[in-house]
């Protein structure tokens, strides 16, 4: 398979945040006076849109996620831009299919404002040529918004496109917009999880997206 472009996630996939993630959970709960989070729901969560991150990793009810969402965000704020990093190989492969004519895109359920914040802190923002965050659709992960408006954007048919993620989420809202999907293994959802949605690609290193996309 050709392809034209790649739509990758962030969380878990280009940057390794999940430090940050629950540190600003665990920050949450201490102003609520909650006892801890739940850190495998949270890690499940990740890539879904916040309310739903706060909802699963502080098993809060629905009516009071929206109060914390403002304190996670100022902890986020806080703790984010000194915890985060890419992962190994980040740099390099993104560069390489850069040089190689490929276009590259970000589809994430970061808020689109920090999304764009924490790509140019970490260097790596005008690599790409598209860049979607939570408030740039009306559906979130899994459903396939965003890897849709990529490809009306940049005139790419979906079996020219690679999808590569973490998370089931990712693996479905690829599937869900026709496109080939790449698993990495390293991030926040298990092999396991990821194997049942039959992605066409499972790798366990960034590096290894050069090889699929030959």
């Amino acid at each position: 398979m050709t392809y034209r472009l790649v739509v990758f996630d962030f969380d878990g996939t280009l940057a390794d945040s999940e430090a940050s993630i629950m540190r600003s959970l665990e920050l949450v709960a201490e102003d609520l006076g909650l006892s801890g989070i739940d850190r495998a729901n949270a890690r499940k969560s990740i890539g879904l849109p916040l309310q739903r991150t706060i909802e699963m990793g502080l098993g809060l009810d629905p009516g009071r996620v929206s109060g914390a969402v403002g304190l996670y965000r100022k902890h986020y704020h806080e703790v984010a831009y000194g915890s985060t990093r890419l992962f190994p190989g980040v740099v390099e492969t993104l560069d390489a299919l850069l040089e190689n004519n490929y276009l590259l895109a970000v589809a994430s359920g970061k808020s689109t404002a920090g999304l764009n914040a924490m790509m140019e802190h970490l260097g790596i923002a005008e690599r790409f040529c598209f860049v979607a965050g939570a408030q740039d659709v009306q559906r979130p992960k899994p459903a396939p918004d965003m890897v849709l408006k990529a490809l009306a954007r940049l005139d790419v048919a979906p079996e020219e496109c690679l999808v590569v993620g973490d998370t089931v989420h990712d693996i479905e809202m690829g599937q869900r917009a026709l496109t080939d999907t790449c698993a990495v293994t390293y991030g926040n959802n298990s092999a396991e999880d990821l194997r049942r949605l039959n992605p066409t690609f499972m790798i366990d290193s960034f590096l290894q997206v050069s090889d699929v996309v030959q």
